[in-house]
């Protein structure tokens, strides 16, 4: 299932940040398309989290402070999202847990979340903070870390690139990318790579490396045909499926982070498939969705897949 079907309502992490206020306009455009009530989710850790046993009277003043904090940083990404977006239901949540765990209590049933690249205190634009990390590598469904110009936080009709590789992970991204494309009348950018490292089915974990002199005997033109047709076969259905949805495919060789960086540079939103979820194999992100969380310029959504039907 991808957020377009399921869930009852999108989640955005505020914290007061421009790139916050970004992710809430975002997220508010997207809402008000899909009619889904956009719940804006403001979180700090409770101060006697924070300093342990101590005076009851300063614990709760450092209480207060946070709450009315927050909630002005709240209040205030409202009325940035409803600027663009004023006819989405909007509701608000102040927590006092640490921001990803309040984040992932409000997107149990959610359809998708949405979070800054990067917050208040981030040394270097492209360091993806905590909170984008933990929510991205513990979410039940697909997940947006936002990044881009706050003025103008889109969506729009740029293309939509999808990262295709093999198995359910993939499935479920290029399901998603298809339904936002549809969503906001955007094409559809898929790309494929492969490397000459591996046989045809480069991406799939039984891949057989070919090196040294072997390598020279390899018909690569007839790699290249194989691995297009690949493409071109993994997207009949969604082309059936999405008419309306125009599509380029790019199959080549080479770094898949590199194409799909690539690709993106005339796109608005990158989505890619991830496998895994919890404390291990959710931080162990794959090389190509590290890459583009941390470098892409543009929204990265990340899918998990499991291995079930993602239809």
């Amino acid at each position: 299932m991808t957020f377009q079907n399921t869930g009852t309502h999108i989640v955005v992490g505020i914290d007061g940040s421009d790139t916050s206020l970004g992710a809430a306009k975002w997220a508010a455009a997207i809402a008000g398309k899909l009619g889904r009530t956009l719940q804006l989710v403001h979180s700090t850790s409770h101060p006697t989290r924070l300093l342990g046993v101590g005076d009851p009277t300063l614990a709760q003043q450092l209480t207060d402070s946070l709450t009315e904090d927050g909630a002005r940083i709240v209040s205030a990404a409202v009325a940035a999202a409803r600027q663009d977006a004023p006819d989405t239901h909007m509701t608000t949540l102040l927590g006092d847990e640490a921001p990803a765990t309040t984040l992932l209590a409000a997107a149990k049933d959610a359809s998708l979340i949405v979070v800054g690249a990067t917050g208040r205190g981030s040394v270097e634009r492209w360091l993806l903070g905590s909170t984008a990390s933990r929510v991205v590598g513990r979410a039940h469904c697909p997940v947006v870390v936002w990044r881009g110009d706050p003025a103008d936080p889109g969506p729009d009709t740029r293309p939509v690139v999808v990262g295709v590789a093999d198995g359910p992970a993939s499935a479920l991204a290029a399901e998603s990318a298809f339904d936002f494309a549809a969503l906001t009348g955007a094409p559809i950018t898929a790309v494929r790579t492969w490397t000459d490292e591996f046989a045809v089915g480069s991406v799939a974990a039984d891949a057989t490396p070919i090196a040294g002199p072997a390598a020279m005997l390899v018909d690569w033109d007839a790699v290249a045909r194989g691995e297009a047709a690949r493409l071109r076969e993994f997207l009949t259905p969604y082309r059936q499926r999405f008419p309306q949805v125009m599509v380029e495919e790019v199959s080549s060789r080479g770094s898949a982070s590199r194409e799909l960086l690539r690709a993106l540079d005339d796109a608005q939103l990158a989505v890619v498939g991830s496998r895994g979820r919890g404390r291990i194999t959710g931080a162990l992100l794959g090389s190509t969705s590290q890459n583009l969380l941390h470098r892409a310029e543009r929204p990265v959504m990340i899918c998990r897949g499991d291995g079930t039907d993602p239809s």
